[in-house]
């Protein structure tokens, strides 16, 4: 068979035993085959364009003696976008196979540093890839030197190391490499959660600093040490929330050059099913369940009864298992149970609050239910509420109430409760096989999946929360379709609305990202006053902004003298406007005219500068583009002339709006996008009457959100 440049072999003997592996139906093999596929060609065209052709692909012949590539790492870099828990490390399985049947030798996955997450990871790699060395104990590598070198001489030897983004364990695989000479072949390095622990966290710090300031520890030894290792290789950021990955400088070697966006499959249930009306009463599946804003205080204070939310919650999370267990006649086979998570807080002094608190009502529960000393009637009378709620969405396949009675007190005999945190040091989730009460903050919060989660009760705040961090404590997503009718979210209605505007920001990005098929210049990213897009530590004050209501956007510098022929042609595009040059121009210019973003597009293309504030002339269609994307896609444009004192090299300290135009702009129902025929003044550096045209983009005070972008 004969295969195309770029093309991935599609049907080789590693991916197929693969799939054999995972054991997936049909619907999920379908979805590994088509996400493999995407990856490996996006990986290959990158190895092909950056490093050579003819060393990957189907037709590989692997790297020639003496061969030294010249790519830097940003054109190596790249994303695959998933979303949580919607099969990522499953992409990455089914493409590294995919990759080693196309010419590919060796595949370093760097996992979280978070015990349960590396746990997970290390048992997914070794299970889905038959007749691969995979390598999980990065401390036992020195024993697996002379093993590993030999097969990957031989030529027909595929390498695969799993390794925590923790310095002990990056420096074993760093020189396990060096000695394994893994220089030599094609490789691609998997950062799994790439946005997390991966990122330069001394970026803010350098950005601001009058000297020199190194990179953080974990950045340093990927980028430096690991990168550099292995020349010829593709270096791949797989998350779920890439905010800070793409708001990264352009200068960043963990800015992607080219995105893969991982779609899910059809059972998947996320965001849309918890977060996609405005109000949570109108949630179509009914999901949601409001509770108390002060629930977390109640909740940590010992001496008082257990808040009504946490209540509701935990009887609810009985209830809807015990129906499960009587429709399936048992518990899951997979022997983890049914789960209830709780996010009371990031604290681990909390988190012990809440366990005990939780252990106390369970105990009441267990009383009542069994009619001995000790039961509570309003437990009861709960009880009861929460079955009707159940039967909202079970509706007459509902069993009765007294015989989930009768199962819950079979049940509750060996329920588990978990606190999941760094200070617990668990090499895994210990699960139990029935009913399992989660606790936890951090560790629950990023890459854990949690099989058969059934209900969430999700009181952690702050005043500002983060989006990619808030997002990955969507645990609730996830494939969860045949049990979405037992399935409930306990929030306060506030982080409700924040949930809602993450999903609504996570949304756009994606859309924004499809939409520009070549990745595009920058990413606008929306937040609202109450969320940030990310920590701030990773991003670069002098290359990030903030679009927010009311803002002027102008160049800060202009090319002195300016094109004539760019002069001209954007004064007849705003003839087809307004009319010819003169009076009636300046007249109906000052009105205004209703245009679409291509056409604004269009009139800025002549128009070159040299700015050095938000407005970038690679980046200012971006800007543009998205914000009209909240008007309608429509901008009024508007034109008047203008007097100006220009500085030194073109420098204009301020906008040229100003007053009832300014204001006018502001308030306006769209975006404005001002042009002026401008006339140097008096004091100016290149002296008086220069004529250049000059640009303002001016954003409504109704803009309804914050948009955080990279301008380059």
């Amino acid at each position: 068979m004969k295969y195309n440049s770029g093309m991935p072999r599609i049907d080789g003997q590693y991916f197929a035993a693969t799939i054999k592996a995972l054991k997936l139906d049909a619907d999920q093999e379908e979805d590994a085959k088509r996400n493999a596929e995407n990856i490996a060609r996006k990986v290959i065209e990158a190895y092909e364009r950056h490093i050579a052709p003819g060393h990957v692909g189907a037709a590989a012949k692997g790297i020639p003696a003496g061969f030294l590539p010249s790519s830097n790492a940003h054109a190596l870099t790249g994303l695959v976008y998933g979303r949580i828990q919607s099969g990522k490390t499953r992409a990455m399985i089914a493409s590294t196979a995919m990759a080693f049947d196309n010419g590919f030798r060796i595949v370093v996955v760097l996992t979280s540093n978070i015990n349960d997450l590396v746990t997970q990871t290390h048992f997914d790699f070794a299970s889905g890839l038959p007749n691969v060395m995979v390598y999980t104990k990065d401390d036992e590598l020195d024993g697996e030197i002379s093993n590993a070198k030999l097969y990957l001489e031989a030529g027909d030897g595929r390498m695969l190391i799993v390794c925590s983004k923790g310095a002990p364990s990056l420096k074993n695989v760093i020189a396990f490499l060096r000695k394994v000479d893994a220089r030599l072949y094609p490789a691609i390095i998997f950062d799994d959660e790439g946005d997390q622990a991966s990122l330069d966290t001394n970026t803010k710090k350098r950005s601001l600093s009058l000297v020199a300031v190194a990179p953080s520890s974990i950045n340093k030894l990927i980028q430096e040490k690991l990168r550099t290792l292995i020349p010829c290789h593709i270096y791949v950021s797989v998350t779920g929330t890439p905010q800070a990955v793409l708001l990264q400088s352009a200068e960043s070697t963990n800015r992607p050059s080219f995105i893969t966006l991982l779609p899910p499959g059809e059972s998947y249930i996320g965001g849309k099913y918890f977060f996609g009306t405005d109000e949570p009463e109108k949630n179509s599946h009914h999901l949601i369940r409001i509770v108390e804003r002060d629930e977390k205080d109640k909740l940590l204070e010992p001496h008082t009864p257990i808040p009504k939310g946490l209540r509701r919650a935990i009887l609810f999370f009985l209830l809807s298992s015990a129906a499960l267990i009587k429709k399936n006649g048992g518990v899951p086979a997979h022997g983890k149970g049914y789960s209830f998570l709780c996010h009371p807080s990031l604290k681990n002094d909390e988190q012990s609050v809440a366990r005990e608190r939780i252990n106390d009502f369970l105990g009441a529960v267990t009383a009542t239910v069994l009619k001995v000393s000790g039961s509570d009637e309003q437990v009861w009378n709960e009880l009861r509420e929460e079955y009707e709620n159940l039967k909202t969405t079970l509706g007459e396949k509902a069993p009765p109430l007294e015989e989930l009675s009768k199962t819950i007190v079979a049940y509750l005999r060996t329920r588990k409760i978990l606190v999941i945190n760094a200070r617990t040091k668990r090499q895994g989730i210990a699960y139990g096989p029935e009913l399992n009460f989660l606790i936890g903050g951090n560790t629950l919060g990023r890459g854990i999946a949690i099989r058969d989660l059934l209900v969430t009760y999700y009181i952690r705040d702050s005043k500002i929360s983060q989006i990619d961090t808030m997002h990955q404590h969507a645990r609730m997503f996830g494939y969860r379709r045949d049990t979405l009718s037992f399935t409930r979210l306990f929030i306060p209605q506030h982080l409700y609305y924040r949930f809602r505007d993450i999903h609504q920001s996570d949304e756009d990005l994606r859309e924004y990202i499809e939409q520009h098929k070549d990745t595009p210049e920058t990413f606008p990213i929306e937040f609202t006053f109450d969320l940030r897009t990310t920590r701030p530590g990773v991003l670069d004050v002098n290359t990030t902004d903030t679009l927010q209501p009311g803002k002027q956007v102008f160049p800060n510098y202009v090319i002195m003298p300016q094109d004539p022929k760019s002069y001209s042609k954007i004064e007849q595009q705003l003839s087809m406007h307004f009319g010819p040059p003169g009076s009636p121009l300046e007249s109906k210019g000052k009105l205004g005219a209703k245009i679409s973003v291509a056409q604004a597009i269009d009139l800025l293309k002549p128009l070159k500068t040299k700015s050095e504030n938000t407005w970038r002339d690679k980046t200012i269609r971006a800007v543009i583009e998205r914000v009209a994307r909240e008007f309608g896609n429509q901008i009024i444009l508007k034109f008047r002339a203008a007097k100006r004192v220009v500085g030194e090299k073109g420098f204009i300290s301020t906008g040229t709006l100003s007053g009832q135009e300014y204001d006018d702009a502001k308030k306006g129902a769209m975006p404005t996008l001002w042009i002026m025929a401008v006339e140097t003044a008096d004091g100016s550096f290149s002296g008086k009457g220069k004529r250049f045209m000059y640009p303002t983009f001016v954003i409504p005070d109704k803009l309804p959100k914050l948009l955080m972008f990279n301008r380059g």
